[in-house]
């Protein structure tokens, strides 16, 4: 696979004003079953965000498909669940294997902008059985109750935000919430969501129109229908295979 620099969500500023009563991110802890994405190599620095979904192999995250393959599939990634200040309360996972549509290869397709990732095991433990997953929901529709989580790459710990869901276009969905800068790419759009656990349903991510959008307070999704089905399927075949 060829090495890739991801394309992170381009200028998420806050210039423009935001809707009457839009909320804004809070800056919290963490949970366990969300967390960063760092390259193995460079500055150290987180880059997107990602999140444990449930799987039978219990080695599966789900991030943006333009965090991971830009001209070419990134390589030498981890994914540190829960990241906050430097510290990995829950262990570093390393990335086996970035699975994406094969029309987001072609032409980055913003609808299949949803990535699946292979971790391996880590002390002979699945990464599920650390953190616990969200379950992937697909075709749930575009107007929710919502929580969503993610890490700006210029912050050590994650921001969350109870906002609302809505039909952007065929296929996108948007909410509004200031907060959501680069790095937040990959969060996932939470229903139902335990707090305590880090538990609920992740039905999109960030990401999708311009790549997540231009504003910090704007932010978008592809819809998780069958092509995001499809892909976890891939994934999970994937991550069943013995490493070698």
């Amino acid at each position: 696979m060829a090495t890739a620099t991801p394309t992170p969500a381009g200028g998420r500023i806050g210039t423009a004003d935001p809707p009457p009563g839009t909320p804004n991110a809070a800056t919290f802890n963490g949970v366990p079953t969300i967390g960063a994405l760092f390259f193995t190599t460079g500055s150290g620095r987180h880059f997107c965000t990602a999140s444990v979904v449930d799987s039978d192999s219990e080695n599966l995250v789900l991030t943006a498909a333009h965090c991971v393959y830009g001209h070419g599939y990134a390589t030498h990634l981890e994914f540190i669940p829960g990241y906050q200040e430097g510290r990995h309360p829950y262990g570093i996972w390393t990335v086996r294997a970035v699975v994406v549509a094969s029309d987001w290869r072609q032409s980055h397709d913003p609808d299949l902008d949803f990535a699946f990732l292979s971790v391996a095991s880590s002390g002979g433990q699945r990464l599920q059985r650390v953190t616990g997953g969200l379950h992937l929901g697909i075709d749930r529709g575009y107007t929710h109750a919502i929580r969503v989580i993610g890490y700006n790459d210029s912050a050590d710990k994650p921001v969350g935000c109870a906002t609302s869901s809505f039909e952007f276009a065929a296929d996108q969905m948007e909410f509004y919430c200031g907060g959501y800068r680069d790095g937040t790419s990959g969060g996932p759009w939470v229903l139902g969501y335990d707090g305590g656990k880090g538990t609920g349903t992740v039905f999109g991510v960030i990401g999708g129109y311009e790549w997540g959008g231009d504003y910090d307070w704007a932010s978008y999704s592809a819809v998780l229908g069958s092509s995001a089905l499809r892909l976890f399927r891939q994934a999970e075949a994937i991550a069943a295979a013995p490493a070698g």
